[in-house]
């Protein structure tokens, strides 16, 4: 993860980043016409808890990060946890993929994956009944909280889905169906449905899509069974998810029109579930690693890189 020009204003793990762009040239700056990026799942294929036998090694390693601050005391240790100073976090990214970007009052929800769960119940938290979401393929592991959404069973609630698969509206319904989950899509005496008001949207590649002050655009990337990207801009700053994706595309002439939705951006959300070692022995499974996102972003004048999908 590659952080020069933007203000992090909070990294508990890689499961729950947020990331302010309030500054030009590193000036502190504020003012309301910025992106904010917030991620509530950053694992690639499955959700994973920490356990026993992962504490037990993750313990001694903070415990000795506090023997060199030099806490000496349980109460320094725990303020030193609490305030983020050990530089090993208590875990990374348990969640699958879900991504957020606001700006101004506008809130984009991309992908589904597990950890949709805990936006929902923070949206909840605020009141919101309105959402915006961009689904970049249909994998599993980018589905399955929508099941866990909140929202999704309050009466009120309106959510937008925009996609670029043909069978996308299909195949999310199928995931509120007899015998795989209690809850049907379609309203059924015999069963409870869910309430909020779900409308699916179809992209055109390449074409911007503007919704208040965004514009959003949808690119190709190189995954199994197609997958898209989605480029936000907004107050002259700019933040791509390349996730998930193999980037067996990466010349600028083989990225083609593709291409320019990695030109001069703020942050690059990239796919790096896999060391370049592990890379030669994964050609197909449709993912990259970081020393492919680096190069890129090196060519390309990218400012940040944020590396996700991690197993």
């Amino acid at each position: 993860m590659l952080l020069d020009s933007i203000n992090i204003i909070e990294i508990k793990d890689l499961n729950y980043a947020i990331f302010n762009y309030l500054f030009i040239n590193k000036a502190k700056k504020y003012t309301e016409d910025f992106l904010k990026v917030k991620m509530w799942g950053t694992r690639g294929s499955c959700p994973a808890s920490l356990n026993h036998q992962d504490l037990n090694i993750l313990i001694p390693q903070l415990l000795e990060e506090g023997r060199k601050l030099g806490l000496t005391t349980i109460d320094e240790f725990e303020t030193a946890l609490r305030q983020d100073k050990l530089k090993k976090p208590l875990s990374v990214g348990g969640q699958t993929l879900c991504g957020q970007v606001d700006h101004k009052d506008q809130s984009f929800i991309i992908d589904m994956g597990s950890g949709l769960r805990d936006a929902g119940t923070a949206a909840q938290l605020k009141g919101q009944k309105e959402f915006t979401f961009f689904l970049t393929h249909l994998h599993w592991d980018h589905l399955l909280g929508l099941n866990f959404f909140i929202p999704i069973f309050i009466p009120g609630a309106k959510i937008v889905i925009y996609h670029g698969h043909t069978a996308a509206p299909q195949s999310v319904k199928k995931l509120f169906s007899q015998p795989f989950f209690p809850v049907s899509w379609e309203a059924n005496p015999q069963h409870i449905s869910i309430a909020a008001e779900v409308e699916f949207r179809v992209m055109k590649l390449y074409e911007p899509l503007k919704l208040g002050d965004v514009d959003i655009t949808m690119f190709n990337l190189d995954h199994p069974g197609g997958s898209f990207g989605y480029r936000f801009d907004a107050g002259g700053k700019s933040v791509s998810f390349g996730v998930d994706s193999e980037y067996k595309r990466v010349s600028a002439k083989d990225l083609g029109r593709d291409l320019k939705f990695y030109q001069n951006l703020d942050l690059l959300i990239f796919d790096a579930q896999y060391s370049i070692a592990e890379l030669v022995t994964k050609q197909d499974w449709g993912h990259c690693s970081p020393e492919v996102g680096v190069d890129l972003a090196l060519r390309e004048g990218i400012k940040n890189l944020l590396f996700l999908h991690h197993d």
